[in-house]
């Protein structure tokens, strides 16, 4: 059905085309118009917005996929090297792996990624509810004969019973107290505890026997109680033990949740904040039992 504006009345036809016009202009402007015009473009923004949408969502599983993958190797002590043949492996069982993310570099990004995210969520519960904060750390050595640092802390996680938390290895510039200090106090600091909430809810060092350790005029004990005094010292043996990737190992295998609990679109969502995801398309191509334990600190993982 086809409908015409024609002009009523007989005039000249200047007079006849100033009518027509102004008829148009106001049903241009008209509510019905508006509104005839909003009701057919929303099929067409739907369908973008859907399309979008389901492009995103591939894109996260995917994804999250080579993130699972990843945390696997991170939990069970597989070297990095493990991570291409995974990808190959579930590929030929029928799962979408994407495209790209599927190196051994990558599998080390997407660790360090992990690690960090899960490192900051534990320090920001632990900071806002303003629990105690006991410190452990022991001297060892790495493969290449480097002097390392391992850092613990024991806290309470949403107000539940303290337990120990792996924080960071921490390579060390020297063996002296000084050096032990300044590297224990950069790694808190990094980890994102001030030195004022220090100074209020740190309450416990602990290191083994070393005279380093527990020297009465210098060791790294009496520095640290000389600046925050509230602080008590225990001793405690521990074993030694054998710099970034053994780091962010350890964060993933000693705190972090089962492969089975591990939740990827937590880590994926900030990892493509500034990566690339599984399948993006500007990167060429690249050819379990439940848990005997349970801690307090998967609840924020």
């Amino acid at each position: 059905m086809n409908f015409e504006i024609q002009v009523s009345g007989q005039g000249s036809r200047t007079t006849s085309l100033s009518v027509l016009r102004n008829k148009v202009r106001k049903h241009v402007l008209s509510k019905a118009h508006t509104q005839a015009v909003k009701v057919a473009e929303q099929p067409k923004e739907a369908a973008i917005e859907n399309a979008v949408e389901t492009m995103t969502e591939s894109y996260m599983k995917e994804t999250e996929a080579v993130f699972r993958t990843a945390y696997h190797l991170a939990k069970k002590n597989r070297p990095f090297s493990d991570h291409e043949s995974l990808i190959e492996l579930q590929e030929l069982n029928g799962v979408k792996m994407g495209s790209i993310l599927h190196s051994r570099y990558s599998a080390t990004q997407i660790i360090q990624h992990v690690a960090s995210e899960m490192q900051s969520k534990i320090i920001s519960s632990i900071i806002a509810s303003s629990s105690k904060l006991a410190v452990l750390i022991d001297k060892a050595s790495s493969l290449s004969h480097k002097a390392v640092m391992t850092v613990s802390i024991k806290a309470s996680i949403q107000e539940e019973s303290p337990e120990f938390i792996f924080l960071e290895l921490v390579e060390l510039e020297n063996q002296r107290a000084d050096g032990i200090v300044q590297a224990l106090l950069t790694c808190l600091t990094n980890a994102g505890f001030t030195e004022k909430w220090l100074h209020e809810n740190w309450v416990t060092f602990v290191s083994d026997g070393a005279s380093v350790m527990l020297g009465k005029k210098s060791g790294v004990a009496t520095r640290l109680t000389s600046r925050f005094p509230k602080l008590f010292v225990w001793h405690c043996m521990r074993a030694v033990l054998l710099i970034s990737n053994i780091s962010n190992l350890m964060m993933i295998n000693i705190n972090g949740p089962p492969t089975s609990k591990f939740d990827p679109r937590k880590y994926t969502r900030t990892w493509l904040k500034s990566h690339r995801a599984a399948s993006s398309v500007r990167s060429r191509q690249c050819s379990v039992k439940a848990p005997a334990e349970s801690k307090f600190v998967w609840n924020i993982l």
